[in-house]
Order: structure tokens, then C-alpha cells, then sequence
């Protein structure tokens, strides 16, 4: 346990890769519930599997062909979002099974290794190499500092889309850097909590602060800490218990979510009895 604390020592490097997910999720997540996108993010998170098939097929990084794969999926939903008479729910129904299969049957006819599928479906952070790490750092730090820059804008529109056009935004460019920016986010997460839970750390924080939130930012602050703390309370029970340590990051999510669904129960049940 106290190798996590040691710099020199790999597991340093694992606890900075979790701790950079936890931090981009967590500052996402907000936007995420608040523009309804959890069933997008999830489809984005399905076309990864056959980006890295495309990767080893290639011989390029599969991390690389992942995000390649996972934006330009993003951008096609967008752009069919606009133009097809469809629900946008439909089409995100077909996006993901549709990806997910070709990404199975890439694996089966070319690659044939099952292992690292597994990896990729359920994550393995003990995967996670060096290079993985600074890629989780430097999307990390690059989603906060977007996310900074532009929060009131993409807050207002989360909010409010037609007042958002009534104050001039263009709400198709910000519409489109968010599904960008979310479609890589996921690809760089699922090393570490699979395809299968990463639309968990992309919901659940914000779902769990919106229950005890009183304000707009005060949800963004508490999905932050949400994230934070079941990233790092993943990590040490799951290795403590030998447990995988994805599912215990989402399973640790979910315990927050449901005290913070108890509290705010009771919350407002005492405000009304008073």
C-alpha cells in the first residue's frame, strides 16, 4: 500500500492514472447528466473495442486508434443527430450495438487474443504502462483546462439552450467541442475501469452531488470530490481485497450515490415537515 506514495515506484503511477480520471470524469460528469449525454458517452465507449482491434491489426498504439475511432463515432452520432428523423436514443441504440460487433468480430477473425479483450471490456489497470499514464495526465489536465476556460458558457447551455442562443453563442461549435471532448476522455478511461463501467464515472458523480447540491456549482464541486474519493477508495480496497480494481471504483460510485440519495431523502423530508 504505501508503494502508491513512492514516485519511484510503479504503483505511483497507477494512483496518478487513477487520480487523473477521476478528476476529468468527475469535472465532465455535470455536463454530462445535465445535457442528457450518458447513453452517448456509452456508445462512444462500445466503438472503442473495435479501435483496438483496428490498432493491433495495424501495429499502431491501440490507444491511438481508440480515440481516433471513439471521436469520429462521436462526430457521426452528432452529425446523424442533426439530420435524421430518429430519436436520438434510437440511434445511440444502434451506434453501440453496431460498434461493439464489428469490434468482437475484429478480435475473432484477426487478433484471436482474448485476454487483452478482456482488459479492454472490464479494465485492467495493472496494464497501464508509462506512456498510458502521461497520456491519462496530459487529457486530463487538457480536459479541466478547456472545461476552465469555457465552463460558463457550457454550464449556460447545459442549463438552458434557448437562452443560451438568445446571448449569442454558437451552440453547434460548443455542442461539438463537448462531444469531442468527452469522446476522448472516454477512450483514455476504459484502461482503467473497462468499456463496459466507464459511463458509470461519467454519470454517477454528478447524479450523487446533484442529490445534496444546492446550486449549479456546488454539484460541479461535489461530483468532483465524488469521483475523487470512490477513484482512491477503489483503488486501495480493491487492491487491499484483491479485488479488480475498476468494478471497485464504480462500486464505491454507487455507495456514495446511494448515501447521498438516503441523505437527500431525509433532507427533504425534514424541510417539509418543517
Amino acid at each position: 500500500m504505501l508503494g502508491y506514495f513512492n514516485p519511484a515506484s510503479w504503483q505511483f503511477g497507477i494512483l496518478l492514472g487513477v487520480v487523473c480520471v477521476s478528476l476529468s470524469s468527475g469535472v465532465l460528469s455535470p455536463l454530462v447528466v445535465s445535457n442528457r449525454m450518458s447513453f452517448f458517452s456509452e456508445a462512444v465507449a462500445h466503438s472503442t473495442l473495435a479501435g483496438v482491434a483496428l490498432g493491433l491489426i495495424m501495429g499502431f498504439d491501440p490507444l491511438l486508434t481508440m480515440i481516433g475511432v471513439g471521436v469520429i463515432v462521436a462526430l457521426l452520432i452528432a452529425a446523424l443527430r442533426q439530420r435524421s428523423p430518429l430519436a436520438l436514443d434510437t440511434l445511440l441504440g444502434v451506434a453501440m450495438a453496431g460498434a461493439l460487433a464489428v469490434g468482437v468480430i475484429l478480435f475473432q477473425w484477426k487478433v484471436r487474443n482474448y485476454a487483452d479483450m478482456d482488459a479492454y471490456l472490464f479494465g485492467r489497470i495493472t496494464f497501464l504502462t508509462r506512456d498510458d499514464v502521461i497520456i491519462l495526465a496530459l487529457v486530463g489536465a487538457a480536459a479541466i483546462a478547456v472545461l476552465a476556460m469555457m465552463w460558463n458558457r457550457l454550464a449556460l447551455l447545459s442549463v438552458s439552450r434557448p437562452l443560451a442562443q438568445s446571448r449569442g453563442l454558437n451552440v453547434g461549435r460548443y455542442d461539438l467541442l463537448l462531444i469531442v471532448l468527452l469522446a476522448v476522455v472516454v477512450c483514455v478511461t476504459v484502461r482503467v475501469v473497462g468499456l463496459l463501467l466507464v459511463n458509470a464515472l461519467l454519470v454517477i458523480p454528478a447524479a450523487a452531488s446533484k442529490n445534496l447540491a444546492r446550486s449549479y456549482r456546488s454539484m460541479v464541486w461535489g461530483s468532483l470530490a465524488v469521483a475523487v474519493v470512490s477513484g482512491l477508495a477503489g483503488l486501495f480496497v480493491g487492491d487491499y481485497l484483491k479485488l479488480p480494481v475498476g468494478p471497485a471504483i464504480v462500486v464505491a460510485a454507487v455507495i456514495l450515490f446511494a448515501a447521498s440519495q438516503i441523505i437527500g431523502l431525509r433532507r427533504g423530508r425534514v424541510m417539509a415537515e418543517n
